[in-house]
């Protein structure tokens, strides 16, 4: 399992990068990754995952079931096509080889 952490002058020094939060962290097996510098995406993703989780977390029974709704239902804007909005579960197989999809469907099946 791995954790982002804001890659930034202030998050990151040398006394923060050896905190006793990350000795926390790497104690459960855990290994925290700073973000990459100067690429907001990685922060603006799961920004936007907290702030729709907020928005409709009431909806659902379960983190579980919100996840599950996140990922194969909710279509996010930034996978917008020509054609059509894909949730992510859409983009991944979509963006596979038609080789590897029919592959993975042979294991799964035991054809």
């Amino acid at each position: 399992m791995e954790a982002n952490l804001e890659h930034t002058e202030e998050a990151i020094t040398k006394k923060e990068w050896d905190s006793r939060f990350k000795r926390h962290l790497e104690s459960r097996g855990i290994k925290l990754i700073p973000t990459s510098i100067k690429h907001p995406q990685t922060n603006g993703k799961i920004e936007k995952f907290f702030d729709c989780y907020n928005r409709y977390r009431g909806d659902f029974e379960s983190l579980n079931a919100f996840i599950e709704w996140y990922n194969t239902v909710r279509p996010p804007e930034s996978l917008d096509t020509k054609w059509y909005l894909q949730t992510p579960e859409e983009a991944f197989w979509g963006g596979l080889p038609v080789d590897a999809r029919v592959g993975m469907a042979a294991k799964m099946f035991g054809w």
